[in-house]
């Protein structure tokens, strides 16, 4: 071999030892501005007190309410056989809209929704809202601070099922929670950024400041859809403050992640993606398929939120159909195949009433275009501000339930997550764990704290 040969050689194989080698680094962590302002205008000095805030809507907004969902619907008929395959059908929404007038009964509801304490605090210019649920401990058992995130299309709404089984102890845990629920800036009672680039790392952000203005340095997190996203990137930026990080949904997009998912798809079952898994991943066409079909919504929100956000606020009855198809789907991959989406079935795992309530809380806080927004803040700065590819070091217990829309193997997430204390497939449910099952994310949570601090 020559000498040009050899230098050549020389030169592919340094290159490709120095992108290996880049490629084993952590990325730098993203640049947050400390004390950025999100309020309308310049910055001012702001009211840091904790102010207690009760949900009450006025009668007068009620009777609205009440008018327009006393319009006729103009409904167009479904296709034969189409079920929820198109979306909501005409006369499962009928059903819908004639419950919700008759029967449902908000201020019952509002009741229900005040039997835990409101507050509200400033934040870098925003109002920030929380719920707070206060530990039940019995004897022998230790309180720990939790914090816990909704996503979207959820609320606080979606935690009501599962929060007496968080501040009592469970199966031995030896432990019960005091839980901060608050609502992400946009969603509900939080007030909406005045101004662009407000995503997941900044609210982020904002919710550490809650939590240590609250006289939590150190918590636990937890969370599912965009809930999972913030609590991670909290645990990946605050290591020193987060105890530890749960979620239930289980996905990852890290380089490394990906190749392996592609290149397990023409590898033998149990190289790659253990035959258990295989499930999860593929056959990948077919996930694709689902995935495309799914997340049109996405497309719409991560780029234009204010068009499709004003047409849903001009009346309930499109909000509550292009919510509640969510809550069909996400359920149940087969939901779409039955006449009513599964929604007015006996054995569907959420109750209307409490559905509607996650609907009235968008409805009666105008937030349904602000939260749609935080897609077009965070997919417009996909590559550029995350923390998806920087490891977290965090001790993780990752919940993962068969009708999610998308869940990865344990071998995956591990690119993402080194300390892995707990990894457990569940026997049922889907995206809204925490409304569907809160009985089997509970236990998995407590689990997964006792495993953290026997470890301790």
């Amino acid at each position: 071999m020559g000498m040009v040969s050899r230098l050549v050689l020389g030169l592919v194989a340094a290159l490709v030892g120095y992108l290996v080698w880049q490629f084993m680094q952590d990325p730098p962590m993203p640049y947050l501005d400390p004390n950025p302002w999100w309020g309308p205008g310049q910055p001012r000095p702001e009211d840091t007190s904790i102010r207690p805030f009760k949900i009450d809507v006025p009668k007068a907004d009620l009777d609205d309410l009440k008018m327009r969902l006393s319009m006729p619907l103009r409904l167009t008929p479904a296709l034969e056989g189409a079920n929820f395959t198109y979306g909501f059908n005409d006369a499962t929404l009928d059903e819908v809209v004639k419950y919700w007038r008759t029967k449902y009964d908000w201020k019952k509801r509002e009741a229900r929704l005040n039997s835990y304490p409101h507050f509200k605090t400033k934040i870098e210019g925003l109002d920030i809202h929380f719920l707070r649920a206060a530990a039940k401990p019995g004897p022998g058992v230790t309180v720990l601070p939790l914090l816990m995130v909704h996503g979207w299309p959820g609320s606080v709404v979606e935690f009501y099922n599962i929060l007496p089984l968080m501040t009592t102890e469970q199966e031995g845990s030896g432990v019960a929670f005091e839980v901060i629920c608050p609502s992400i800036p946009g969603y509900g009672f939080s007030q909406a950024s005045s101004k662009q680039g407000l995503g997941i790392l900044e609210t982020s952000q904002i919710f550490l400041k809650l939590m240590k203005r609250l006289g939590y340095e150190q918590f636990y997190t937890q969370g599912g859809d965009w809930g999972s996203m913030i609590v991670s990137s909290m645990a990946t930026l605050y290591p020193d403050n987060v105890l530890g990080v749960h979620v239930n949904m289980v996905k990852t997009v890290m380089m490394a992640s990906t190749f392996k998912a592609f290149l397990g798809s023409v590898l033998p079952a149990g190289l790659l993606v253990a035959k258990e898994d295989q499930h999860k991943l593929y056959p990948m066409m077919d996930k694709l398929k689902m995935i495309l079909r799914e997340t049109g919504y996405m497309h719409l929100q991560a780029t234009k939120p204010d068009t499709i956000g004003a047409a849903l606020n001009q009346h309930p009855v499109s909000m509550a159909a292009y919510v509640l198809e969510k809550f069909s789907t996400w359920t149940h991959g087969n939901n779409p195949h039955l006449p009513d989406g599964g929604l007015l079935q006996a054995d569907f795992p959420i109750a209307l009433d409490e559905m509607l309530d996650n609907v009235c809380v968008y409805w009666f806080t105008g937030s349904m275009t602000s939260s749609m927004r935080f897609y077009t803040e965070n997919f417009s700065r996909f590559f550029t501000r995350t923390t998806d590819n920087i490891p977290c070091r965090v001790p993780a217990g990752l919940a993962v339930f068969p009708q999610e829309l998308a869940c990865d193997p344990k071998n995956f997430m591990a690119h993402k997550f080194y300390d892995i204390v707990t990894y457990r497939d569940h026997p049922v449910g889907g995206h809204f764990a925490a409304m569907e099952r809160p009985h089997l994310l509970a236990a998995d949570f407590h689990t997964f704290v006792r495993e953290v601090r026997r470890r301790q």
